[in-house]
């Protein structure tokens, strides 16, 4: 490896160990740029780029939880940098019509689940609650939701990735109706097709009795 390699990665390192101590009730986006309705119990709010650094610079003690669906991470892509998938709404099968009464979605429920899995992860990696973790979804929505419900539960320290995986759609212009505007995917962040099983739900969701 060369100097300017070995350089670049010590100072990635340290860069990001520096926010990892810094951060408590602070972050490094502004919170007055985030969306009111997505404020979190914790107020610890991250960049895609940030949230790569954070979780490099330590990648053993600092986890990532992919809060999308199933059918997200398998279509539309999945960092290995995540840790594990735990989608905090499930799809189901009823679907919903839009406001134009033509085109719709499936709807999605809550997965009441959701804080006995990340239980079942953290627990898998001889961790407690006081492990810090980044949670992802698809543009922002979804991981306040989830970022509520492991307060709830006592865990201490959860960054919320802002622009999640896909980030927000273009509003105007050739591109309108496409997330091209920011996120995981097109900040140039690693992702791919290819699914770790030990990754995936199934393994951390709990069993039924």
């Amino acid at each position: 490896m060369s100097k300017i390699s070995i350089f670049h990665n010590t100072t990635v390192k340290l860069v990001a160990l520096s926010m990892f101590c810094g951060f408590t009730s602070a972050s490094a986006v502004d919170k007055s740029t985030v969306k009111e309705k997505w404020h979190t119990p914790y107020d610890l709010y991250l960049s895609p780029q940030e949230a790569y650094d954070l979780k490099a610079a330590d990648p053993e003690n600092v986890l990532m939880i992919d809060v999308r669906t199933r059918a997200e991470v398998q279509f539309v892509g999945f960092s290995d940098m995540a840790d594990a998938n735990i989608p905090i709404f499930l799809l189901t099968e009823e679907w919903k019509l839009k406001k134009d009464g033509v085109h719709g979605a499936y709807r999605k429920s809550y997965n009441n689940d959701f804080v006995a899995a990340v239980d079942n992860f953290i627990a898998s990696r001889n961790k407690d609650k006081s492990v810090p973790m980044i949670l992802m979804c698809q543009s922002g929505g979804r991981s306040p939701y989830a970022a509520s419900d492991l307060h709830e539960a006592g865990y201490q320290k959860v960054y919320f990735q802002v622009e999640g995986f896909e980030g927000l759609k273009e509003k105007e212009g050739p591109n309108k109706g496409k997330r091209v505007l920011n996120g995981w995917k097109n900040a140039g962040l690693p992702w791919s097709y290819k699914l770790k099983t030990e990754k995936m739900y199934f393994n951390f969701a709990p069993k039924a009795e």
